[in-house]
C-alpha cells in the first residue's frame, strides 16, 4: 500500500518544466500510481473475503529442484548482446535475437514461429516509439554512410588562440 502512495504523492509535487505538450511525464506517474493503488486495494478485498493462497503448491507446473542456470546464462548473454550491438546494428536486428534466445531460455523450441513473433514485436515496438510517441531509437548502420565535416565559418581566432563569436 505504501508504493502506490509514494507514486502518487511524487507524482503530484512533479514540477513539468518547458513542455509544450497536453500529455507529459505527470500524467504517465499519475495514471501509474493508480493502477497499483487499484491492484493494492483488488488484493486487500481478496483477502478480506478469505482468499489467502497456499504458499506450499505451485500453480500449473511442476516443483523443480534444480536451477536452470543454463537459461539464465543464455538470457544474460542476450542482453549484453542487445546492449554492444544497438547502436551498431539498430533496435530492430538487435532486438530480435533477444527475443529468440529468451523465448529459447523459457523452453522455446519452434526457432521459426520465434523468430516471426520478434520480428513483429520488434518492428512495432520500433515504430510505436519512433512515429507514435515521436522517440528515437537507434536505426543502426550509421557507420556507412559518410558524416559531413561541419565547418562553422563564424569563428574568430584571436591572437591568443581562444575562439570568439
Amino acid at each position: 500500500m505504501a508504493l502506490p502512495i509514494v507514486v502518487l504523492w511524487d507524482s503530484f509535487n512533479l514540477v513539468e518544466v518547458g513542455l509544450n505538450v497536453i500529455v507529459g511525464p505527470k500524467i504517465f506517474a499519475i495514471g501509474v500510481g493508480f493502477v497499483l493503488l487499484f491492484l493494492v486495494l483488488l488484493q486487500i478485498v481478496a483477502v478480506l473475503r478469505g482468499d489467502r493462497g497456499v504458499p506450499e503448491s505451485i500453480e500449473a507446473g511442476e516443483v523443480s529442484s534444480k536451477s536452470n542456470f543454463r537459461g539464465l546464462a543464455i538470457v544474460i548473454a542476450a542482453i549484453v548482446f542487445h546492449i554492444l550491438a544497438l547502436e551498431l546494428i539498430g533496435f530492430i536486428l538487435a532486438t530480435i535475437p533477444l527475443f529468440v534466445a529468451v523465448a529459447f531460455a523459457l523452453g522455446e523450441r519452434k526457432w521459426i514461429r520465434s523468430l516471426i513473433v520478434g520480428t513483429i514485436i520488434s518492428v512495432v515496438t520500433f515504430f510505436g516509439f519512433t512515429e507514435g510517441l515521436e522517440l528515437q531509437l537507434p536505426v543502426g548502420f550509421e557507420f556507412i554512410t559518410e558524416q559531413p565535416t561541419v565547418v562553422n565559418e563564424d569563428v574568430d581566432v584571436v591572437d591568443d588562440g581562444e575562439e570568439s563569436w
